[in-house]
């Protein structure tokens, strides 16, 4: 025990979505400083259960955080497990701790920033330090900048820009944690028990900071090598499966960029694969980005000229691409691998989510908050990102006229239709021919419904919404509409 004379702080750090240990810039921080130290997680339960969460991710945060307490009571520490508002718990565990600092990673929603600016002005008022940390993203908005000093809107360029800062800070992932002794209890009681009893039938992935350093070491050693040609291809295991662990910060986004890097100067002929994979990290910092300059993401057009479109109210369909049952397979596939899995492949969520907002013509917000709740990697920043990009909304720099066809898309990833057998077993033993367009099987598949709309009219549907709506500004404006092109 460090005598009064030597001793420095007493800290609590402030997990967040940040479960590990490894490369934590503000856990590392507050071990650095401290002599004695608390760790803390609150259950908020305006987060957990409002609109946005849905019983998968709160499992997996559950699992999670028993992976964390788990690890942390191998080294001696207890984490301790809080239910309330974090503007009054986090100051209140520090008052009753008698901690000298607090420390916690940022994070970029608008909630976040307005609950941790009211726990800074607590803290302060009782003469407790606040320091926080970047390490959500490698780069945050502000770091990246247009040569005019705006923020970015398109991905390219931002990407460019990212890797011309990473050449100049790369970034490297921390070194082994020590820590220190443990904060001793003050009569604060065992706090709240962790115990996933959620009756839900996803099955998750496995949760905590080695299940997300065993997957990308699995990745790396043998999806990675074929991630360019494969990636799009639900029906194969060639993706990471990392993002649930991003999502609740398992595993942190420096140790997935460097150990990609190194992979690929290990082995050349893996550079292809990783190099498209980063571009995929590289994506998701990007629709950080934007969520930290544009909040209301989730709420508002980012092309703030198109929140004036003209969706259509249609209960019976979105009943139906909700429940899997919209007679497109493709589309079914992916809605029902959400139901049975709490994550959806990246292709076929821009597949459902264009059916969603083209074919059906619904509103990209509902279709947004569906996957928020069912998703158990339901981020705000990239989930938000790409519903708008696949509703021609957001940041897609393509114009609005690209209409994703349900069924030639499950036709070029989905040749065989091993995806679609996999969640729809109504067509198990149909014919690859027909797999993707049952309708036209003889004898009929049963049991299976038939399309809810027929694409083509649905497509034209959509191009005349947005051509209604240009026209319109057009008006206002004094000038002539144009149309854009007529294929997709």
């Amino acid at each position: 025990m460090a005598t009064a004379s030597a001793r420095r702080e007493q800290v609590i750090h402030w997990f967040r979505s940040d479960l590990r240990l490894g490369d934590n810039r503000a856990l590392a921080a507050a071990a650095s400083r401290a002599d004695a130290l608390a760790l803390v997680f609150v259950l908020d339960d305006r987060l957990l259960h409002g609109d946005a969460v849905g019983p998968p991710r709160r499992r997996f945060l559950v699992r999670s955080l028993v992976s964390l307490a788990t690890s942390l009571a191998a080294r001696g520490h207890r984490l301790r497990i809080h239910r309330g508002d974090p503007v009054a718990v986090v100051p209140a565990l520090a008052r009753a701790l008698r901690a000298d600092r607090i420390t916690w990673n940022r994070d970029d929603g608008a909630y976040a920033r307005r609950r941790d600016a009211a726990v800074r002005a607590a803290a302060a008022r009782d003469g407790v330090a606040v320091e926080e940390h970047k390490d959500r993203v490698v780069f945050e908005s502000g770091e990246l900048r247009t040569r005019a000093g705006d923020a970015f809107r398109v991905y390219t360029p931002f990407r460019n820009a990212w890797w011309a800062r990473f050449r100049e800070e790369p970034q490297e992932p921390l070194g082994p944690l020590r820590l220190p002794e443990p904060l001793t209890d003050d009569g604060l009681g065992p706090g709240e028990p962790l115990a996933d009893t959620e009756e839900d039938p996803a099955e998750l992935p496995p949760a905590g900071e080695a299940a997300a350093l065993r997957r990308l070491e699995r990745f790396l050693a043998g999806p990675a090598w074929t991630y360019a040609e494969r990636r799009d291809r639900p029906d194969l295991d060639g993706t990471s499966r990392l993002s649930p662990h991003l999502r609740f910060g398992a595993i942190s986004i420096r140790r997935c960029v460097h150990r990609a890097l190194a992979r690929m100067r290990e082995e050349p002929r893996a550079a292809p694969g990783l190099r498209r994979w980063l571009d995929e990290l590289v994506w998701r910092e990007f629709y950080h980005a934007v969520r930290t300059e544009h909040p209301d993401l989730r709420r508002r057009a980012l092309r703030r000229e198109l929140d004036g479109l003209a969706w259509e109210e249609d209960p019976g369909g979105f009943e139906a691409w909700c429940r899997g049952r919209t007679g497109f397979p493709f589309v079914d596939a992916a809605m029902r691998q959400l139901a049975a899995t709490g994550w959806i492949h990246n292709r076929a969520r821009m597949v459902a989510a264009s059916f969603l907002t083209k074919d059906l013509g619904i509103d990209w917000r509902r279709g947004e908050r569906f996957f928020m709740q069912r998703l158990v990697d339901g981020d705000p920043a990239s989930n938000a990102g790409g519903w708008q990009w696949a509703a021609s909304t957001g940041t897609d720099a393509q114009p609005w006229f690209r209409v994703f066809h349900p069924v030639r898309q499950g036709e070029r990833f989905d040749p065989e239709g091993r995806y679609v057998r996999r969640f729809v077993p109504e067509l198990r033993a149909c014919d690859d021919r027909f797999v993707q367009r049952p309708w036209e099987a003889v004898p009929a598949v049963r049991g299976y419904p038939l399309p809810i709309v027929d694409h083509a009219a649905r497509r034209l549907a959509a191009l005349r919404r947005f051509e209604a709506l240009r026209a319109r500004a057009g008006r206002r404006h004094g000038r002539r509409p144009s149309c854009g092109p007529a294929s997709s």
